[in-house]
């Protein structure tokens, strides 16, 4: 299973998804066949991280100096199996770039909320096929079922776009730190790792 995290620049909040995730995978005994990456949509092809990411990576133990951004490209959507990204403008552009991955680009939070509710209700073992059924489950709930024979794609993608971007709230997003003061971007580090926590559960991804 290849899981890319995404946001705008990735010298931020995908680089530290990316590092929390990494150490959970690390902390449940191993990947198990899950590999990670990260990219931005607007990124500074091998731009560090800012200093106020590195020392507040610091404080968790991880030392992010050596990450350089990787500005987004086809391969790395083609590839993914599962797209998570920042914020809800992040999935908005990709979705209007990257029509074809429509099943598979979330918001982080997104995914963790409602994959919450649905995951304990999966009893399938395979986590490829698990991911299949969540992410299908996920899109039927938001009021749009892609069509079997692709027809009519660019209505479908007109009206599932009316009704994502217009009834989710703040509430699947995670606002961009670069710029905010020291405690915004430890609250973000914090919220980031709360869900990134709540994601390698195995009630959601079935890793274990």
């Amino acid at each position: 299973m290849r899981i890319l995290l995404v946001c705008t620049g990735n010298i931020c909040r995908s680089v530290m998804a990316e590092w929390f995730m990494k150490d959970k995978l690390v902390e449940t005994d191993g990947s198990r066949g899950v590999y990670l990456s990260s990219a931005g949509l607007a990124a500074e092809e091998g731009r560090p991280p800012p200093p106020e990411v590195i020392a507040v990576m610091r404080e968790y133990g991880y030392d992010v100096s050596g990450h350089h951004a990787h500005l987004l490209n086809q391969a790395d959507v083609g590839e993914a199996d599962l797209i998570l990204t920042m914020a809800m403008h992040n999935s908005q552009r990709l979705l209007t770039e990257h029509q074809e991955a429509v099943n598979k680009i979330f918001t982080l939070k997104e995914f963790v909320i409602q994959g919450e509710r649905r995951g304990k209700e999966l009893e399938e073992e395979d986590p490829e096929r698990r991911l299949e059924d969540l992410r299908r489950w996920i899109r039927r709930i938001e009021g749009w079922e892609p069509s079997p024979d692709g027809k009519d794609l660019n209505e479908q993608l007109r009206l599932f776009f009316l009704h994502y971007f217009h009834i989710y709230d703040h509430s699947y997003t995670i606002d961009d730190p670069l710029g905010q003061s020291d405690e915004f971007m430890r609250r973000t580090a914090e919220e980031i790792r709360e869900f990134v926590d709540r994601i390698m559960a195995r009630e959601i991804l079935a890793l274990e």
